[in-house]
């Protein structure tokens, strides 16, 4: 082939290539435009407060990046509300199932104001398994700027990492008496140091909002936070603990745990940020039960649970 016409043929499939991929992206990327507004619409309409600008589209040609300025998600009673000036999403051609997310400036509050935090900037990512298993990860991305909101004895982490497991199939598994599980997390934060790590699950129908019959449901039809494992290291002290969860009639903390402590005086000074208040030297290896409005740890009350609803 003359060289003139070969370079020509190469030229053309370079810009057909060109023309064709810019059509995908585009086809794609206006796609998951719409499927966003979509989602935002179907929130809304299945019952949660959402407020947003539009969504903006960009990241040609290598990204699809979506823009939601001024976002507010909650549900009716402030069970949860999630309120950040900017969530970027971020995801490829390549991984529709797969997309990163941004926040910035982001205020969280959980349980009817219970638990209020800021953090400046955050990262999650969103991934799908098998179609029906959903996996999110969200982290402080490296960055110092939590901030507790309300009233807190805890420290405000340095760093920390959350994964969320949501199990969506049809498919019905008890164990025992106990719906199969929903939801997975595994909880990871640290602090000068000292880290705590918490692995678990919950059970039981899904709880829509923070209100006493959301939650006398999930307790009724055998709702139970499980705590696989939790690690709790700081100066010389490593607590490990284990146990089970569920309410009881006027929605106090209900059930026992399994705790071993290796060095009981870093405890007791340690325990206020808790709100625990140990006196008593007790084995290395005792339980924890919460009965009764009672928090009681081997044979000694180191606190009072009180109801999730006055």
């Amino acid at each position: 082939m003359n060289p003139a016409l070969k370079f020509k043929a190469v030229i053309g499939t370079l810009v057909l290539l060109i023309i064709g991929y810019s059509g995908l992206w585009y086809t794609s990327a206006f796609k998951a435009q719409k499927d966003m507004t979509a989602t935002l619409s179907m929130w809304r309409d299945s019952g949660l407060v959402v407020e947003h600008k539009s969504v903006e589209l960009s990241g040609f040609p290598y990204r699809f990046v979506l823009t939601i300025p001024d976002v507010l998600v909650g549900t009716r009673e402030d069970g949860l509300i999630f309120d950040s000036q900017s969530v970027t999403l971020i995801s490829h051609l390549w991984t529709p199932d797969h997309w990163i997310a941004e926040a910035t400036n982001t205020r969280i509050s959980l349980a009817s104001g219970a638990a209020v935090f800021e953090e400046g900037f955050m990262q999650a990512s969103y991934r799908i398994h098998g179609g029906d298993k959903l996996v999110i990860k969200v982290d402080s991305a490296g960055s110092n700027d939590f901030n507790w909101i309300n009233k807190t004895n805890l420290p405000e982490p340095d760093a920390w990492t959350l994964l969320l497991g949501f199990d969506e199939s049809e498919t019905e598994s008890k164990s025992g008496l106990y719906e199969k599980r929903t939801l997975e997390f595994k909880f990871y934060g640290e602090k000068n140091g000292d880290t705590i790590d918490v692995t678990g699950g919950i059970s039981g129908p899904p709880v829509r909002d923070w209100t006493p019959s959301q939650l006398a449901v999930w307790r009724d039809e055998g709702g139970l936070l499980a705590i696989d494992n939790l690690v709790w290291q700081a100066a010389n002290m490593n607590l490990k603990m284990n146990g089970d969860i569920t309410l009881d009639e006027i929605f106090r903390p209900l059930g026992s745990a399994s705790v071993v402590i290796n060095d009981w005086d870093t405890f007791t000074k340690l325990a206020p940020r808790i709100g625990l208040l140990p006196e008593e030297i007790a084995p290395d290896q005792t339980s924890l039960t919460l009965q009764n409005g009672l928090i009681q740890l081997g044979d000694q009350t180191i606190g009072r649970a009180t109801p999730l609803f006055k």
